[in-house]
């Protein structure tokens, strides 16, 4: 029999007549239902019930002060603290040591401390800790650059300041405790002590109950006690506790931490008989590891399918109990369809709902607003983007918001003005920011209102979403009152960080609760929601260490030696919590499978619970455990391949006409013949996305536009080493250049719009860099002078022709040469190169051409790729070199762009025609219609391929 079966019947044998007179005290709600369900079965007749309640409902039932929520109770704080510690710390800099105050108030009030004796031995601990006189002097010394490092230099003055804190504790609660009496209010533990406080002195307590019976409650703290102690005193009290003798009469065992005392010091009714014995009842128990969190979903099919006829619809049957809370979903979809009945006890998190998310991201589009010393609002892009992507605003304006999207990527805009996002009337409400922090709550309102009203509109969203809206709605309103009423109070204003963050606390904590019958069917539950209750059949998920038990640790300004000391809750005490639960869901249960992932992620380590353990080496079942593991079969890997054909021979042909073949497009064929297939015969853009940081292409970029802009006013003249000096020193004309480079590459801007712009962050150091780069390159260009730029930046193209597929053919080739000069009277092609450059020399001339190769030599055949076009189609009687000024060299005092053909410097002149047949050969392959377009064997080349995810790599 289960244990509230019992209780129900010993109270009705006691009380058939007169429930009504007596107070049933339970642990929570829930098993309150279950006890009254137990109780109507037993019922031949109507009758008045008797009272249900929880013991904090009973103990502040006999409070006449008002419980104050937490941040009304930090604000009162706050002024006795400001008071006694003359400080001048804003409440939003106090208000998260005010919670942990508050938290250690509470506990020293419910344990009834004395405070004189804590606070007293916690100075004095401070004062021990804090006392360096036994140091050597090396080790001071040390202690004086640590105190340095914080900005404060007087070793004793900090000393004292950090003892100040403690020695404060004392009066700040005493003043603080008395400030809340005469406001009429209280915190939890304050109203219990007061209770217990009139309990001991004799206070007149009026109980307006026959009898109170306390129902399976486990820890108990020191003012429940008193209270419970004067009830069985006065003849008032009944107790009945829920236990198994297997973990009871082992001290060894956390599980009966609490109930060794309580039976010991409320002893139940002699005649009041229960199941106490049936922990090491034959049982079926197994542990299952599953290599993943998500996973252990997968077993509640399983573990239904296997109680077949053991599986029952009532409502004490089965319970699927989740340790892990985030498994609630995948819990819920992969319950089968033959479960027709399931009820959800755990109720709804706010926090994994859409509109929780969308207001998330409201907030942070919130804390992360500029606004330009002209008034500006200006946005965060993911913010942004976030926000109109969102699913709860699809539909409005779409149209818009995708050209608008595209053309923000396009344009690299990291910050978004205010005035470009109203697209709709809702657009217009989300991002016209609220101007003083007290209109934070009525902006989100008015959000929240708009948005069931466009959900109502479209039909969007059920019930449920509804009901969120509301419970949203209500916390928002509760908090900005609230908000409101604290600034009046402490005259300060409260930020909107404080705000936001109180608004997210409280919305975490709350649920909506699902619609079904809670006496009937599977029941989906949480830790909590097991107490006093038994189940035939337990699926736990999620049976992790850290799980169960929770491995949270409240801070506090209360050592944990002293905790002890003082018989305030401890860590150990939170483990023997935990314990209980575990042995009491399983000690009648006849059949439990647990299941553990494996993984090592957030807080999860992967290994089972010290609970699962000590079933497994320490109590009599026999323990079936199993791993699930998920097979996967890959097949061989196909190398992706195109095969030309005529038809894409003549396409990309005439991809050429117009158009010249840039050493760019040959470069990616040699590298990756199917990445050149979808990027130029395809067509496939790269993925354009916006650039917070500035990489390597971008920072190439605005370094060859500052080149061209630096050297703009000598192109076709001759430059003195006088004119290369004299610019070194210009840092005027210098820093235009480089701003103006910027503006256009990275913000996307014209050039006029240079006076507004703000180098802020990575951009800035980018600036810096790019500036000592274009000092050093003039420095090196004095070098070579006198020396003349003939063009910067310009395309040069010219039409060749080749044989493929048995026929002439005439493409164009070309692209844009960095920089063409004369030195010496010799041209010299010269790319800027600000990636890493592996080589600039060659033996063969074929290596350059080779697409097999693991590290194509790409600098080196796009200079002699260019050097053809200016040899053949511009300046054919002029001597030509090549070279590559590497930024990463440009220091070096043997820096030497020219590429080496066998170690000498090379003259393109006599390669030239050995160069030409190269290059035929190459295009008579890559234009022929048996040509394959074909993965590159060596995945190195795909590290940066914007199409690495169409294959797989």
């Amino acid at each position: 029999m289960k244990f509230l079966e019992s209780v129900a019947e010993y109270i009705l044998e006691k009380h058939a007549e007169d429930l009504y007179k007596i107070c049933l005290v339970f642990p929570n709600r829930r098993s309150g239902s279950f006890f009254t369900s137990y109780l109507q079965d037993r019922l031949s007749k109507t009758i008045v019930s008797p009272r249900i309640a929880t013991i904090n409902e009973v103990l502040h039932g006999f409070s006449n002060k008002e419980q104050a929520d937490k941040l009304k109770l930090v604000s009162i704080l706050y002024e006795v603290f400001v008071k006694h510690s003359k400080t001048k710390e804003s409440f939003d800099d106090f208000y998260y040591w005010g919670e942990i105050l508050l938290a250690d108030f509470n506990d020293v009030d419910k344990y009834l401390v004395d405070p004189v004796d804590l606070f007293r031995n916690i100075a004095d601990l401070k004062e021990v800790d804090y006392d360096f006189s036994y140091l050597e002097e090396g080790q001071k010394e040390v202690l004086r650059k640590f105190w340095g490092s914080l900005g404060k230099w007087d070793e004793y003055k900090n000393k004292e300041e950090f003892l100040k804190t403690w020695k404060l504790l004392l009066p700040v609660y005493s003043d603080f405790k008395a400030r809340l009496k005469q406001l009429g209010l209280a915190f939890d533990g304050m109203v219990l002590r007061e209770l217990a406080n009139r309990v001991e002195n004799g206070g007149d307590i009026d109980t307006p109950f026959d009898t109170y019976y306390f129902i399976g409650l486990n820890a108990l703290n020191k003012c429940e006690k008193k209270f419970l102690n004067f009830l069985k005193f006065n003849k008032k009290a009944s107790f009945f506790w829920d236990y198994d003798i297997a973990y009871l009469k082992d001290e060894k065992q956390e599980a009966g931490l609490f109930l060794r005392e309580n039976i010991s010091k409320f002893p139940s009714p002699g005649d009041f008989v229960f199941t106490d014995n049936a922990f090491n009842a034959e049982k079926n128990i197994e542990f299952i590891a599953v290599p993943t969190s998500q996973g252990q979903s997968q077993v509640v099919p399983m573990a239904l399918k296997s109680l077949k006829d053991k599986f029952e619809k009532k409502f004490d049957n089965t319970a699927i109990v989740l340790a892990d809370e985030s498994l609630l979903f995948p819990v819920l979809g992969a319950i089968p369809e033959s479960v027709d009945s399931v009820n959800i006890t755990m109720g709804y998190p706010i926090r994994n709902s859409s509109i929780f998310g969308l207001v998330s991201i409201i907030a942070s589009l919130l804390k992360n607003t500029k606004t330009t010393q002209a008034g500006i609002t200006r946005f965060y892009y993911p913010y942004v983007f976030d926000i109109l992507n969102h699913q709860l605003l699809a539909g409005i304006e779409s149209d818009k918001v995708k050209d608008f999207i595209a053309n923000a990527k396009r344009d690299n805009r990291i910050y978004i003005e205010q005035e470009h996002l109203y697209f709709s009337t809702f657009h217009t409400l989300i991002f016209q920011m609220p101007l003083e922090n007290e209109s934070i709550a009525d902006y989100l309102l008015k959000i929240i209102r708009n948005l069931h009203q466009h959900l109502e509109k479209e039909q969007l969203g059920g019930d449920l979403m509804k009901e969120i809206l509301v419970v949203i709605y209500q916390a928002i309103e509760q908090i900005g009152l609230t908000i409101l009423d604290v600034e009046n109070q402490t005259k300060q204003t409260i930020s909107t960080a404080i705000f936001l963050r109180l608004l997210f606390q409280h919305l975490s904590q709350l649920s909506v609760s699902y619609e079904g019958e809670p006496l009937k069917g599977l029941q989906v539950m949480g830790i909590l929601e097991t107490r006093l209750l038994d189940f035939d059949n337990v699926v736990v998920l999620g049976l992790n260490e850290d799980y169960w038990p929770k491995s949270s640790n409240s801070p506090s300004f209360i050592p944990q030696n002293l905790r002890y000391a003082f018989g305030l809750p401890s860590i150990d005490q939170k483990d023997a919590l935990y314990a209980y639960y575990f042995y009491r869901l399983i000690q009648r249960a006849n059949n439990v499978t647990a299941t553990f992932s494996t993984v090592k992620e957030s807080l999860n380590r992967g290994e089972l619970s010290r609970f699962g353990f000590q079933l497994i080496y320490d109590s009599s079942h026999e323990i079936t455990q199993k791993n699930i593991g998920f097979q996967f079969k890959s097949n061989k890997e196909k190398r992706l391949v195109v095969k030309g054909s005529s038809s894409l021979s003549k396409r990309m042909l005439q991809l050429y006409e117009e158009k010249p073949l840039s050493p760019s497009a040959l470069n990616i064929y040699l590298t990756c013949k199917y990445r050149y297939y979808l990027r130029y015969i395809v067509g496939l853009p790269d993925k354009d996305e916006i650039k917070e940081e500035v990489d390597g292409q971008m920072f190439g970029n605005i370094f060859h536009t500052s080149v061209e802009y630096l050297y703009e006013e000598i192109v076709g003249n001759e430059a003195s080493p006088e004119w290369f000096q004299k610019k070194i020193k210009d840092t005027k004309f210098i820093d235009r250049i480089i701003r103006q480079a910027i503006t256009e590459e990275y913000f996307k801007k014209d050039a006029y719009e240079i006076e507004n712009l703000e180098l802020e962050g990575n951009v800035r150091l980018i600036y810096e860099y790019i500036k000592t780069y274009i000092k050093q390159l003039l420095k090196v260009d004095a070098g070579f002078a006198p020396l003349t730029i003939e063009s910067c930046e310009n395309d040069y193209s010219g039409e060749i022709e080749f044989e493929s597929n048995g026929a002439k053919n005439k493409i164009l080739i070309g692209g844009k040469i960095d920089r063409l000069d004369r030195v010496n009277g010799q041209i010299r092609i010269i790319d800027y190169k600000t990636g890493n450059v592996k080589t600039l020399g060659f033996y063969d001339l074929k290596d350059v051409f080779d697409s097999e190769q693991k590290d194509p030599k790409k600098e080196i055949f796009q200079a002699l790729y260019y050097s053809y076009i200016i040899k053949s189609y511009y300046l054919g009687n002029d001597a030509i070199s090549a070279g590559v000024y590497d930024l990463k060299q440009l220091f070096s005092d043997k820096f030497d762009p020219l590429i080496k053909y066998n170690r000498k410097p090379l003259l393109f002149n006599s390669m030239v025609e050995t160069y030409e047949l190269e290059l035929k050969g190459l295009l008579s392959e890559m234009f022929s219609a048996d040509n394959e377009f074909g993965q590159t064997e060596y995945q190195d080349h795909c590290r940066q391929c914007p199409y690495k995810s169409i294959c797989h790599r």
